[in-house]
């Protein structure tokens, strides 16, 4: 795939052609982004800390919660005095309970079950931890054993926006990050790739509208993972202007 051949026809044709395919998880093959607001508004609420639903989604949501805990070392909260590993421990431990309850993408498993028949290299990289990750593409999906990388928090040094995690996707696939196919729900997530070099995005509408998706790199956007949903799916072109950037949504996900 030359630069010149990037996102000329609808998403699914050119994902046939990816060499390699990389996957957020949390909001692109899962619906789960309840159980993550909830786990951090538990947290919040045992501090005593008030925050807005504008504030969880532009500070909070597609972050990992040891970067967003960092954050908030400063301020009088327990997180500071005990520790940022016993509050990102508590967190885990809720959405663990919670796993039984999150719904996956429509057409999520059997996308990553076709990509897999036809030998394309996948990955996973998320900001949540290996053992949601595990619980997710095990007891969820039933696709851990087709996915050939999964990159965690734990393996990452920054998160998201940082392409830390798409970077090192790559190398462990022996994929050039301009030769990829890459899935992501959040801006934060997009721009990730942007920086990590991966020019063919789609961007899934379940928790980012698509002019955000857009704005922050996606080339295609689509509701669902659904084959057919893919196969109606056309990019923007790339010299296309996109709609000034009004409020910002941007979602972020533990």
């Amino acid at each position: 795939m030359t630069p010149a051949q990037h996102s000329p026809c609808n998403a699914s044709l050119a994902l046939d052609r990816a060499e390699a395919v990389l996957l957020d998880m949390d909001g692109t093959l899962v619906l789960s982004e309840e159980v993550h607001r909830r786990s951090w508004l538990a947290l919040f609420e045992a501090w005593g800390l008030s925050v807005t639903a504008d504030e969880y989604q532009h500070r909070y949501m597609g972050r990992r919660p040891a970067d967003v805990l960092a954050d908030l070392a400063d301020l009088p909260i327990p997180a500071a005095n005990d520790g940022v590993e016993q509050a990102v421990a508590t967190m885990t431990d809720f959405i663990l309970r919670e796993a039984h309850t999150v719904p996956a993408v429509p057409g999520a498993a059997d996308l990553i079950q076709r990509l897999h028949a036809q030998g394309v290299p996948l990955a996973v990289v998320t900001s949540a931890g290996a053992a949601w990750a595990e619980r997710i593409l095990d007891g969820t999906l039933h696709v851990r054993e087709l996915i050939d990388v999964v990159v965690t928090a734990e393996h990452v040094r920054y998160g998201k926006p940082s392409p830390e995690g798409y970077l090192a996707a790559c190398r462990a696939l022996g994929a050039a990050p301009d030769r990829c196919m890459a899935f992501e729900d959040s801006p934060s997530g997009v721009r990730a790739l942007v920086t990590a070099g991966v020019v063919d995005i789609i961007g899934v509408t379940t928790t980012t509208t698509a002019g955000d998706l857009l704005r922050a790199g996606a080339r295609w956007t689509v509701p669902a993972l659904t084959w057919e949903t893919l196969s109606k799916a056309t990019p923007v072109p790339v010299d296309q202007p996109l709609i000034p950037h009004g409020r910002n949504q941007e979602s972020r996900r533990p």
